[in-house]
């Protein structure tokens, strides 16, 4: 298993590089100049050149290229221009906002999926299955975006649960600042991973070797649980593995709807300002962020599957 991972830590090399390649060259091709929109419109061309220079915007896009490429080498992910601090140190600082609302709403959908899925495959066919499934579908068809602003429009205006905007409020608790975004991301996880838990299961169910389990007498919670259940995780921890990883990416637009202060809202901020250095290196964590992420799955899974384990050592 050790050598495996080595090995998809080793072909993940290329694809970080690749990220980095892109998003360089990408962000630079955004109308704009990162001067004017630094200093602002009343700036003279004398301060625009000034802090042109001092940035080496001045320079030419290979020679940037160059120099930012062997400062990545080193770790040196840069400095910000809007925030005239070190990058890596930027992204640290925000990292655990989005790191909490990922995990937390990940793990809250689970087991919300988990549960609801098992229900809606012993009651197939009759009313909480297909309650069970409208909402899984409602669930899966609205954007996020939509969800959240029905959150803050029924829990924060209506309700009065949840603040509108926690970051702007200092005695507002920690919980009822991170109820509103774990929401949106559970509602969203528990529609997907609900219809995944039931197909799953279904098709489990009818095995022979469920039958026998029934034969011997075991209890119903057994054999849904633990042999049903047990021999039905692949896909679902496929499918969490997946929304773990999209969580980072998706954060953009949940941060913003919540005015969440994660590194999803410093990447808006940053591509809105031009600031290269901030924009490329949270694009850059993130996908190593989902990278890290599908190893970690990719490992689960042998430890649920045994047989997976097997093949991956050879």
């Amino acid at each position: 298993m050790l050598r495996y991972i080595a090995k998809r830590l080793l072909f993940a090399i290329p694809t970080i590089f690749g990220v980095f390649v892109v998003v360089f060259f990408v962000i630079r091709l955004i109308p704009g100049d990162p001067a004017v929109t630094m200093l602002g419109p009343k700036a003279t061309d004398a301060q625009i050149a000034v802090y042109r220079a001092a940035h080496g915007l001045n320079d030419s896009l290979a020679l940037q290229f160059s120099i930012a490429l062997k400062s990545f080498i080193k770790g040196d992910l840069g400095s910000s221009l809007s925030l005239y601090r070190p990058v890596s140190q930027v992204i640290l600082e925000r990292f655990p906002r989005t790191a909490e609302l990922a995990f937390f709403g990940i793990i809250i959908g689970f087991i919300l999926a988990v549960f609801l899925g098992v229900i809606a495959a012993i009651f197939r066919g009759k009313w909480p299955d297909i309650t069970l499934i409208s909402f899984s579908t409602l669930g899966m068809s609205l954007p996020t975006f939509y969800v959240g602003l029905w959150v803050l429009y029924i829990f924060a205006l209506k309700l009065k649960i949840i603040p509108v905007i926690s970051s702007m409020d200092n005695n507002i608790s920690y919980w009822k600042s991170l109820l509103g975004p774990l929401l949106t991301i559970a509602i969203g996880e528990t529609a997907l991973l609900l219809r995944i838990t039931r197909s799953s299961m279904l098709e489990i169910l009818n095995e022979d070797f469920i039958r026998t389990a029934r034969a011997k007498g075991l209890r119903e919670m057994v054999v849904l649980f633990k042999h049903a259940l047990g021999n039905s995780l692949i896909p679902i921890v496929t499918v969490t593995g997946y929304s773990l990883a999209t969580a980072f990416g998706g954060a953009i637009v949940l941060e913003t709807v919540f005015a969440r202060q994660g590194i999803g809202k410093l990447l808006i901020d940053a591509i809105t300002v031009r600031d290269y250095p901030l924009v490329q290196g949270t694009t850059i964590v993130i996908a190593i962020l989902m990278i890290l992420v599908n190893i970690i799955t990719d490992v689960i899974y042998g430890y649920v599957d045994p047989r997976i384990r097997i093949m991956n050592d050879e």
